[in-house]
């Protein structure tokens, strides 16, 4: 019980956790040792009472300290404890390192022990330092008889020695306040300053040679604890003293460095200690505990995500964006053209743009300004053949009175033809003029010309370009007739205009 008790004592005291090791320099502490006092050097020749034997063994040592460091490796030590041991009467070999109990004890030895000593410390950047310990001390002993002889003095002798202290240790920094250590000090006695030891009170001697003495020296190895009054003070409780302390006003709790400021090991301006996220990706936006942010729960981080209003549920890449395979700029889930080649100008559904509107993109269309409802091959281009090679208006003329009047029968045909030739704006006529054999070969050829001309002024009024047409007059000029000049009929198909698509 008493073992778990000093455990969950030394659990609470390691419980502050320190950014660095206190400094021993301008500390004051005190505390307390347990030892075992371990006598040695006893007189091989010591009697007691005509018995020759050694006398005294191992008994129990409890002390105080007063520590106050001097530098960073150099500690000065004020002590006094208290040591008690038994001989035992029916001994007769070496009882310096066997515990006896007052059952066979003639005498109890008991001490006051005064030390002056100093620490010098190893490692001392480090919690766990090794250290070496020298010094001085005074001793005053008594033996307690426990039956006084008859005619023998009432009162207990004793003696007070000067001594010589040599030993090593190991301390551990539990806390900012709170050091455990282990030791083992060795003790000489170099001569005794005072006694009033009568001879034959213990053994035969009056104790004042060394070498009736029951022992010269002893050995004590401890532990001890000690607790710092005062020191360099850490306001704000970090562990890191005020003096070395370059964020002075650091949160309670917070996780610091040697200098005594926050780490962020992360980076996202939530300090260790509160972070709940501490392997947060550089760049993430985070909230007050230090969590990563994904706004759009597309499983990017807000701060990392390039896209960060993405709509739920659809699939992005590394930085966030929805991804767009065909790199037209259009995210997947939008576009309606999801194979565009690379570089194509799309609209806002991700299909290649049409300016034209003759269903040819326009990487595609090498006629790019085609008109509204012109038909296009699958270069964009209006088909070659729109127009028949040559139109024939035929009894459209009354040739009988040498008139080259457009008749209301032909103007349907000649007004579908400015139709067609506005629509394709391309499209450039020959307008040619014939006659029958019948009259004069001079004013047929004027009148093949005249023809030729009403026509082309019948388009000109229907807004054709002049530059997209010519008029020609062939006369009576029998290479150029479609029927024998015989009978009314074949005359009258030679009497004629034919309009030839010349581009």
């Amino acid at each position: 019980m008493k073992l778990r008790i000093v455990l969950m004592l030394l659990v609470l005291l390691t419980a502050t956790a320190l950014a660095e090791v206190p400094e021993w320099k301008g500390k004051f502490g005190v505390g307390g040792r347990i030892p075992v006092f371990m006598p040695m050097f006893e007189g091989s020749d010591f009697e007691l009472f005509d018995n020759q034997y050694e006398p005294f063994g191992m008994g129990w040592d409890v002390g105080v300290h007063g520590r106050l460091g001097l530098t960073e490796r150099l500690v000065l030590n004020f002590s006094v404890a208290y040591a008690s041991s038994y001989d035992d009467s029916t001994a007769t070999s070496d009882q310096s390192f066997s515990f006896n109990s007052s059952d066979n004890a003639f005498a109890r030895l008991e001490g006051l022990l005064f030390g002056l000593t100093a620490n010098y410390y190893f490692r001392y950047e480090e919690k766990t330092q090794p250290y070496l310990i020298g010094g001085i001390g005074v001793d005053s002993w008594r033996i307690n008889r426990r039956s006084v002889p008859r005619g023998s003095d009432p009162y207990t002798p004793t003696v007070n020695d000067f001594n010589i202290k040599l030993g090593a240790g190991v301390s551990y920094w539990m806390s900012e306040r709170f050091t455990l250590d282990f030791q083992t000090l060795f003790t000489y006695g170099l001569f005794k300053f005072s006694t009033n030891w009568p001879e034959g009170e213990y053994g035969s001697s009056d104790w004042s040679s060394w070498k009736d003495r029951p022992f010269k020296a002893y050995l004590e190895p401890s532990f001890g604890l000690t607790y710092y009054l005062w020191g360099t003070p850490d306001t704000d409780k970090d562990g890191v003293n005020d003096k070395k302390d370059q964020c002075p006003d650091t949160p309670l709790g917070t996780v610091v460095d040697e200098n005594g400021c926050p780490i962020d090991s992360d980076g996202d301006g939530v300090f260790d200690g509160f972070d709940m996220c501490p392997d947060t990706p550089k760049g993430a936006k985070v909230d007050t505990k230090g969590c990563p942010i994904d706004s759009d729960k597309d499983g990017v981080f807000d701060g990392i995500d390039q896209c960060p209003n993405t709509p739920e549920d659809v699939p992005v890449d590394d930085i966030g964006c929805p991804f767009d395979k065909d790199k037209d700029g259009v995210p997947d889930y939008k576009d309606k053209c999801p194979d565009t080649p690379a570089g194509v100008k799309v609209d806002a559904d991700g299909c290649p743009i049409d300016s034209d509107k003759d269903g040819v993109p326009d990487y595609k269309d090498k006629c790019a300004n085609t008109h509204v409802g012109v038909e296009v091959d699958s270069s964009g281009c209006p088909f070659a053949a729109i127009l028949k090679e040559t139109v024939t208006l035929q009894g459209g003329l009354n040739y009988s009175s040498g008139s080259f009047t457009i008749s209301e029968g032909a103007a349907p045909a000649l007004d579908e033809i400015a139709e067609t030739m506005i629509k394709y704006d391309f499209i450039k006529i020959e307008i040619r003029g014939y006659c029958d054999a019948d009259g004069a070969e001079t004013f047929n050829q004027t009148l093949s010309e005249s023809r030729a001309m009403a026509v082309y002024d019948y388009l000109l009024g229907k807004g054709i370009a002049a530059d997209r047409m010519n008029s020609k007059g062939f006369g009576e000029d029998p290479k150029f007739f479609i029927a024998p000049n015989d009978t009314p009929e074949n005359k009258l198909r030679n009497r004629r205009v034919e309009i030839e698509v010349i581009k």
